[in-house]
């Protein structure tokens, strides 16, 4: 039996440090015949963001580990990243104490800027 990704929980292994101090810093992601989803960020690096997701969002049931998705970062303070990104879904990870009990951590790598220069 396949272990679910959302359930395995696996040592830092990021390269940069995250600011995790953010307010009003939101994402946005839209699928094709899907309304806008909007999401909380709950940290932040140059390289990539957490997502905090309510366990009963149906945007959950629309993405994969690896899946590549277009993410509009909003910054209410202008910080990067801020603008249109490619980013890779890396990891969906249930939360299971504290606060954000109910909800999913869903970690996503920058690939690349879509904003026009």
């Amino acid at each position: 039996m396949r272990k679910d990704s959302s359930e395995i929980i696996t040592e830092e292994k990021r390269s940069e440090s995250r600011s995790a101090k953010l307010r009003d810093y939101r994402v946005e992601i839209k699928f094709v015949g899907e309304p806008i989803y909007q999401f909380r960020v709950t940290d932040v690096s140059t390289k990539g963001a957490g997502l905090l997701i309510n366990d009963n969002s149906a945007f959950l049931k629309m993405i994969e580990v690896g899946q590549i998705v277009d993410v509009n970062f909003i910054s209410p303070k202008g910080l990067n990243p801020t603008g249109m990104y490619k980013a890779e879904i890396r990891h969906i990870t249930k939360m299971k104490k504290g606060k954000y009990n109910g909800h999913r951590l869903v970690g996503i790598h920058i690939l690349e800027s879509l904003n026009q220069s």
